[in-house]
């Protein structure tokens, strides 16, 4: 009896112990599935609507009229007519007109560096210059190169040649020519279908000795 009893322990025992390790696999082989489908969920890439997405390229604007930044391309002559004008006004001493080359909020920066900040200060310094050094000089610009950033905005580099005049000496009324060369870069804006300057920058180019 004591044999059958010990016997029969080792069956249940037995029988436990494969029971236990059968549902140890059981929960592994769940484990590895659930990783499995895990990384294939990861890997295909998510097709929700609230996932982000790239912006969309903003439409051109009808006033850019091209996406293109580069040389001699858009309304030459609206720009060239600005440049002109300038010299216009200025051979004839005439500072309102030149004044009315800009658009209102313009800034201009002089030779010397000097900045003026609206074309009401823009016409009033140079009916100052116009009426005094300048006096009776003469300017004649020439357009080196026209760089269109949009349809409505562009650079304009200007090569400048100026002659003005002043007494040979101290008190004289016998005047001398004098030459001056100077650099303008402007950036000239088209607004309400008219093309004005909104930021002019004037350097002089220093005589070669």
């Amino acid at each position: 009896m004591t044999v059958n009893t010990e016997n029969g322990t080792r069956l249940i025992h037995a029988s436990s112990l494969s029971g236990f390790l059968s549902h140890r696999r059981l929960i592994a082989t769940g484990a590895v599935l659930g990783i499995a489908l895990l990384l294939i969920d990861c890997g295909s890439g998510s097709t929700k609507a609230e996932d982000p997405t790239a912006p969309s390229a903003p439409n051109a604007s009808v006033a850019d009229g091209f996406d293109h930044v580069g040389l001699q391309h858009g309304d030459e002559a609206g720009v060239t007519a600005v440049v002109t004008a300038w010299d216009a006004a200025w051979n004839a001493g005439d500072a309102a007109g030149l004044a009315a080359t800009f658009v209102e909020d313009a800034e201009f920066i002089n030779a010397m560096g000097r900045l003026f900040v609206g074309a009401e200060a823009i016409r009033a310094q140079h009916a100052i210059t116009l009426a005094g050094q300048f006096k009776g000089s003469h300017t004649e610009g020439h357009i080196r190169r026209i760089t269109f950033l949009t349809g409505t905005a562009a650079v304009v580099d200007v090569d400048n040649d100026l002659t003005r005049y002043e007494p040979v000496a101290p008190g004289s009324t016998i005047m001398r020519a004098v030459q001056q060369s100077g650099r303008h870069k402007r950036l000239v804006v088209k607004r309400g279908g008219v093309w004005r300057a909104m930021l002019f920058q004037n350097t002089m180019v220093v005589p070669t000795p």
